[in-house]
């Protein structure tokens, strides 16, 4: 028997609509500040997302498959999301604002953070280096198989609010970041390779270049296959991993939500260790998302009235909360 969730009418509409703000931001801050961007690093992006368009347009107006659908839908705005959102991020901290990890570092001390602490006792076991290595850069792949498992499911309601809470968690921690940017904890503390025996925060010296180059105003062009990640508060790795979290529980399956939750909540753990982040980081980060997630649930609700959003691939069929 279906429970409420499996039935109640929800529409993509909220999360093409953060995508078109986010896109929107984007050109804005283009055409005040302009940075040559590659276009030639898109062509990969545009096949695939032009692909995961058609295959959900054929299978929800030719041969009706209403869940496989929407998991090419919620994976096309993955893609889409994790572009715009990428140089958005690197666009925002050209602002140069003064770094805040002196603070940060302050306000983990005030919660009893000990990271060199912490550090050493990781780097004792080789083993558990190892696994939260593996968990800290297996976040995509965790979304991926969130996003099959609740389609496969038929859980749209479930699916379409993973995938809008973690577009929001994501923007908010983009915003955030623009006015209080940091570095992390290794380049911070002037860690070197060889300080510790096993473990290495290599995430937070991997973005030093392009930090660098954005923030002294010295960078030539944006190149979406050379981008990394830039956000250290608030931690959306840890962020998008509560996010993972809740749609691996909202799956049926127990041992998928076992082996999921578990791989998750690691990948939060990791992310002070492997990513060099602040506790306060991860903690802000994780707050945003559970708000984000309950923002999420009402607003895929939303039923828009205008012509465009409902002829488009991401409109509600009963059809999928019928069955």
């Amino acid at each position: 028997m279906q429970d409420e969730l499996d039935i109640q009418p929800s529409s993509n509409a909220a999360s093409w609509l953060t995508i078109a703000v986010l896109a929107l931001c984007m050109v804005v801050i283009e055409f005040i500040t302009p940075v040559p961007i590659a276009l030639r690093g898109s062509i990969p992006l545009v096949i695939a997302f032009t692909t995961l368009s058609a295959v959900a347009y054929y299978y929800r107006t030719v041969r009706r498959c209403e869940e496989f659908a929407e998991m090419c839908v919620s994976l096309s705005q993955v893609l889409l999301y994790s572009a715009i959102g990428i140089i958005l991020s690197y666009l925002v901290a050209r602002a140069n604002n003064p770094l805040w990890d002196s603070t940060l570092q302050r306000w983990d001390v005030a919660l009893g953070f000990d990271w060199m602490a912490a550090m050493r006792l990781v780097d004792k076991s080789p083993l558990a280096v190892g696994i939260i290595n593996v968990a800290y850069h297996s976040l995509i792949p965790q979304v991926i198989v969130v996003v099959c498992a609740l389609g496969f499911q038929r859980r749209i309601f479930e699916l379409r609010a993973v995938m809008l809470a973690a577009m929001l968690c994501g923007s908010v921690c983009i915003v955030i970041s623009a006015f209080m940017p940091a570095v992390a904890y290794g380049v911070h503390l002037g860690i070197r390779p060889g300080d510790f025996q096993n473990v290495f925060p290599s995430a937070g010296f991997i973005k030093m270049p392009d930090f660098e180059t954005l923030r002294s105003g010295t960078i030539h062009e944006l190149d979406i296959v050379k981008m990394q990640g830039l956000i250290t508060f608030p931690s959306y790795h840890s962020g998008l991993s509560v996010v993972t979290f809740w749609g691996f529980w909202a799956a049926r399956q127990n041992w998928l939500r076992i082996l999921g939750m578990t791989l998750a909540a690691l990948t939060v753990v990791s992310t002070p260790i492997i990513g060099g982040h602040y506790l306060v980081d991860v903690i802000a980060g994780g707050v945003i998302a559970v708000a984000c997630i309950a923002i999420a649930r009402r607003a895929i609700c939303l039923n828009p009235s205008f012509s465009l959003l409902k002829s488009s691939p991401s409109r509600h069929s009963h059809a999928a909360f019928g069955r």
